[in-house]
């Protein structure tokens, strides 16, 4: 069957919509669907309406129920991460890097000092303990955090060192 496209008959548009012609009627009766001499657009503009409820007139509009659904569970989540970091079970980044900041500054701070505990005046084994210290220390500086910890911050790819 061929279909008009500037002026379908009832006909027509019950095969394109897979319906009966007097159903067609009924819902051009009810003001549902167009009258005789609608273009074939406006009948499957409103056939959309009619079969989803208006959606495929403005596909981008928001569903306000979603909307206020995603806003109360994103205010939910906020309220429960404030409560947690009230009872102190969750930390704020901030405060977990100077934290760990503290501690790094605490450990060379002592190991600095195990020279002069293990020489007791034996200023060869002294500096020898010292400098062996300082070794370890300077690697430990140059070694990347996110080498240590299998990656960075973010998923990209690690970035290569310059080389030959």
């Amino acid at each position: 069957m061929e279909i008009d496209l500037e002026e379908p008959s009832r006909p027509q548009l019950a095969a394109v919509f897979q319906v009966s012609s007097r159903w067609i009627g009924e819902l051009r009766s009810q003001g549902k669907m167009p009258a005789d001499g609608a273009s074939l657009l406006e009948n499957i503009e409103a056939w959309a309406t009619i079969k989803y409820g208006g959606a495929a007139a403005d596909p981008e509009a928001l569903d306000k129920e979603q909307e206020q659904a995603r806003l109360a569970k994103e205010q939910a989540d906020a309220k429960a991460m404030d409560n947690a970091e009230r009872r102190r079970e969750l930390a704020s980044l901030p405060d977990m890097v100077a934290a760990g900041a503290g501690v790094i500054v605490m450990i060379v701070a002592q190991l600095q000092q195990v020279g002069a505990r293990v020489a007791k005046g034996d200023t060869k084994l002294r500096a020898r303990v010292d400098a062996e210290i300082n070794n370890v220390l300077t690697d430990l500086s140059m070694a990347r955090i996110e080498e240590a910890r299998g990656g960075g911050f973010d998923d990209s790819e690690p970035e290569e060192e310059g080389g030959d």
